[in-house]
């Protein structure tokens, strides 16, 4: 064993969790991809013949099955080896890439064996079957099997004092000893399989070790994790992530300031929201977390772990990654501007309508000023102010009735007023809409919005041709689009309004 760290050990359960994933990710990718090419090279009409003639002399001992099939064994170990996902991910990504190289020499070079048929009675028959069944069809040159033993040995063997490297070196050896002795594969690909080990471990090991690899690794599972978390709680989140990482295809390292900032800024959201629970006061932690992004502070008193510890990495990769300063201190104007909506639930406060609509047109020039920043765009928010605070009307009234449960009252204080001296609660949606007053001001924002989006249609035509249009473009069909068909069913009194038209 080499220095002081045990060779098997138990990980611990956050650890188990992330090595277990690689694990499970990379039984699925290889059911897919190696699964695939038997399928695909079932329809071949033959291969080629690469036994050479004394082959032919190697017998058949169906009892090494048993060999065979250790495989999995030496590979779950691994688990027990690699007790870090760090440790674990050199390993799982050398077998994906001998998985993928694997599969395209079976397309392109498939090969026919030449062993007679076997037949098996008696003690070993399930065994074999089961070697056998792994073992699938036509998959031979090179032999994955044998070159996942030998990438297992290897990876291993520097973890490894001499005796356990010398019981990984044999047993990979008997188990390339085993594909022969079984009639599963030939000479060449036991060769073929170790020497495609030998060079994948060499090329993919040292790379997926260093600092700046495994990081960008981290920093890409938190996003797909945050984007699953939001999707479960929403499906327009799945659409979103979806955009996302349709937009990073092509431009993977350059679009991921677009996936972090998007999970940096809608985590936040959710906390100050209590869509995302926090311990304590959600306004401290957010606190908490400006300051550390501000001072790059190591730890801030205070902290939720989780939530901090996601916020900093995704938040200091968009402020990294953000190549214009104006763009960094908007990044932390925009949190300070979501702030103030935990404030007003905090204190149960009702704003006036002159307020609400100057902290949604705040909230909404912050956030798609950055949105056009990722995307390299050519025009501003404020060049399109109509469709800002129809984004801003669409946010309020598609989210009412889940804000007011929470206190976030997007209702003006002097409507609400009114709404409780006729004696219902303005805080309460469906008591909301049952009054008079209630009805007429969603109507009157109904109309308000048609007016705005008449007029952002207007401006969004005198920037036509220059690039993040498009993306303004479709903000504005998604508006419509609510105005339309989805407000309209939650509200159907607003059908009734004979002055409206769409444009």
């Amino acid at each position: 064993m080499s220095g002081s760290t045990a060779l098997f050990g138990w990980p611990t359960s956050g650890e188990l969790k992330r090595t277990g994933a690689l694990a499970g990710g990379f039984a699925l990718f290889f059911l897919a991809v190696y699964g695939g090419a038997s399928w695909v090279t079932g329809f071949y009409p033959g291969g080629l013949r690469v036994d050479l003639p004394f082959e032919q002399h190697i017998p058949f001992i169906p009892g090494w099955a048993a060999v065979y099939v250790s495989m999995d064994v030496l590979l779950l170990l691994s688990l027990f080896i690699f007790r870090t996902w760090r440790q674990m991910l050199p390993f799982a990504l050398a077998l994906c890439a001998e998985t993928v190289v694997g599969a395209l020499c079976f397309l392109v070079l498939p090969v026919e064996v030449a062993w007679p048929p076997r037949a098996v009675s008696g003690g070993w028959m399930q065994v074999f079957q089961l070697a056998d069944t792994m073992n699938l069809e036509r998959n031979y040159l090179p032999s994955l099997h044998v070159a996942f033993a030998c990438t297992a040995a290897l990876a291993y063997r520097e973890r490894s004092g001499p005796v356990a490297r010398a019981v990984f070196a044999l047993w990979a050896l008997a188990i390339a000893a085993s594909t022969l002795l079984i009639h599963e594969h030939h000479l060449v690909d036991v060769f073929a399989g170790a020497l495609l080990a030998w060079g994948t471990w060499r090329v993919v090991a040292p790379r997926v070790r260093e600092a700046r690899f495994l990081e960008a690794v981290r920093v890409e599972a938190l996003c797909a994790r945050e984007l699953y978390r939001f999707a479960r709680r929403h499906p327009r989140y799945g659409l979103i992530a979806l955009a996302l990482y349709q937009q990073s295809v092509g431009r993977w390292r350059k679009a991921r300031r677009a996936r972090a900032g998007f999970c940096f800024l809608q985590l936040v959201d959710d906390v100050l929201d209590g869509d995302r629970p926090v311990e304590g006061e959600p306004l401290d932690h957010i606190d908490a977390l400006i300051i550390r992004l501000e001072t790059g502070a190591p730890h801030v008193p205070g902290a939720s772990s989780e939530f901090h510890d996601t916020a900093t990495t995704l938040g200091r990769v968009l402020l990294t990654e953000l190549t214009d300063d104006r763009a960094r201190e908007q990044v932390l104007e925009l949190v300070r501007t979501m702030r103030k909506d935990r404030e007003r639930v905090r204190d149960g406060r009702w704003w006036d309508a002159a307020t609400l609509q100057a902290h949604l047109a705040a909230t909404f020039r912050l956030s798609v000023e950055l949105m056009l920043h990722v995307a390299d765009a050519r025009v501003h928010s404020d060049e399109a102010p109509s469709l800002l605070a129809a984004l801003g009307w669409c946010s309020v009234m598609r989210d009412l009735r889940e804000d007011l449960s929470q206190g976030l009252f997007n209702v003006p204080a002097d409507v609400a007023a009114e709404v409780r001296a006729g004696g219902h609660d303005p805080a309460d949606m469906d008591a909301l809409l049952a009054s008079e007053v209630g009805r007429t001001w969603a109507l009157t924002e109904y109309q308000r919005a048609r007016a705005l989006l008449d007029r952002s249609a207007l401006e969004l035509a005198a920037l036509e041709g220059r690039p993040g249009a498009p993306l303004l473009r479709l903000f504005h069909r998604s508006v419509e689009s609510f105005w339309a068909k989805k407000l309209p069913r939650r509200m159907p009194f607003l059908r009734q309004s004979s002055a409206l038209g769409t444009s």
